[in-house]
């Protein structure tokens, strides 16, 4: 049987009453008559509704850190709990499923959860893609496949799922890395059990820009542009901003101390648009209150002091009077901004996904997170400050959101869900 996604591809999550043919919905993902098993990972699951997409023979394995309407007989499926070193604190917020099937298994990172109003209310984005499977055959690990199998372990999935992608070929995995965030062990005297990859959050972003090890010449160049999309607002101010940007040029910001940071990138060198849904843009939604309980920011942060509200810039969303619920980045870089990297996943921006640094030291991350790194990614462009076209893959990347750079007007605030 041929392949649907073999070399990879990203759609959009379908409206309701609106006709997308860049959207699959979640019965087309799974493609429950041929599904053996699955493992699905949410912040929030709706249990039943999952289940209503499933054959009752499929084996199901559950990540998540919300179970709601549970009425499924829990004989018919297997719940794993990662760790959680502050329990009342940290968090599960990762997104994916991993789908077996005789021939193949499809590996899906998804920003919705899996819950109906975010397959049908709320603009989201999902990663897909198919590799060859073999009951008989034992394929050769790769750089993806290793990355994967740590980010599992991380999640603590049971060995015979991790262990069965071995007879899963990856082979053609090539312009994907993958990117968590691991919660922090609070002391330091007591490490965390499963910690699987070298770094995580904003310096595994480092990493997978840049496999040689971080450079210290200050003689740095900023040239990178980023559009930084989600659905919550973190407490962000100048440094961590700032930190997030040399990260995203490939550099290890604890090589500077926080004074050297900032003489080598200015506070208006830092190239970072926060792309987040207005007051009006949520109030004027077609979704109404239903919908705008997907966009989450307290006023507190956003009256803190030193937050960067010039950073702020509106989120343009794919369908007019549709809310995001999206968590990207859109990194353009070099003098032409034609080319860059493009991060899908369950990352909202801020220092709880990607995690703060402290005294140059391992950042403090408060969640789980999984996500993607598609590279090398081209821009087609009108103008400097609008994307006509994202290209990944030799194939072309649809958003739920336009890759346009819109500030903030005057009138414009930040729409605030609650105090």
């Amino acid at each position: 049987m041929a392949l649907s996604f073999p070399d990879g591809a990203v759609r959009v999550t379908p409206i309701d009453g609106i006709d997308d043919p860049d959207a699959l919905s979640l019965a087309a993902i799974l493609d429950a008559d041929h599904l053996d098993s699955a493992l699905a990972a949410s912040y929030v699951l709706d249990l039943d509704w999952l289940v209503s997409h499933l054959h009752p023979r499929t084996r199901l394995t559950l990540i998540a850190d919300q179970i709601q309407h549970a009425t499924t007989d829990p004989s018919s499926y297997a719940v794993v709990d990662p760790e959680l070193p502050q329990p009342n604190v940290q968090l599960v917020h990762s997104k994916l499923l991993l789908l077996f099937y005789p021939q193949h298994m499809r590996l899906v990172v998804s920003t919705a959860n899996l819950a109906p109003d975010e397959w049908s209310l709320v603009h989201n984005c999902i990663y897909l893609h198919d590799f060859p499977r073999d009951a008989t055959r034992v394929f050769a690990a790769n750089r993806f496949s290793l990355e994967l199998a740590q980010a599992l372990h991380d999640l603590s999935v049971p060995f015979d799922i991790i262990a069965s992608m071995n007879h899963v070929d990856f082979a053609r995995a090539t312009a994907v890395r993958v990117v968590t965030s691991v919660p922090s062990a609070v002391d330091a005297r007591r490490p965390r059990r499963n910690a699987n990859m070298p770094s995580y959050g904003m310096l595994r972003l480092a990493q997978v820009l840049a496999p040689e090890p971080a450079s210290n010449e200050i003689e740095f160049v900023p040239d990178a542009r980023l559009l930084c999309v989600g659905s919550s607002m973190g407490r962000l101010d100048a440094n961590w901003l700032r930190d997030f940007y040399l990260c995203a040029h490939a550099r290890d910001p604890r090589v500077w101390t926080l004074e050297e940071r900032a003489q080598l990138v200015a506070d208006d060198l830092v190239d970072v648009a926060v792309a987040f849904h207005t007051q009006s843009q949520v109030e004027d939604n077609r979704g109404g209150v239903q919908a705008a309980g997907y966009v989450n920011c307290a006023r507190s942060i956003i009256d803190a002091r030193g937050f960067p509200q010039s950073s702020l810039f509106k989120l343009v969303p794919r369908t007019d009077h549709m809310l995001v619920h999206a968590k990207a980045i859109v990194a353009r870089l070099g003098e032409q901004q034609r080319h860059g990297w493009l991060y899908v996943g369950s990352h909202n921006f801020t220092p709880a996904a990607w995690g703060r640094l402290h005294q140059n030291a391992q950042p403090y991350i408060n969640n789980y997170e999984f996500g993607l790194v598609l590279s090398p990614v081209l821009f087609e462009c009108r103008e400097i400050n609008c994307i006509t076209a994202v290209r990944w893959n030799r194939q072309l990347v649809p958003l739920p959101f336009e890759p346009v750079w819109h500030p903030y007007k005057r009138d414009d605030k930040p729409y605030c869900s609650r105090e």
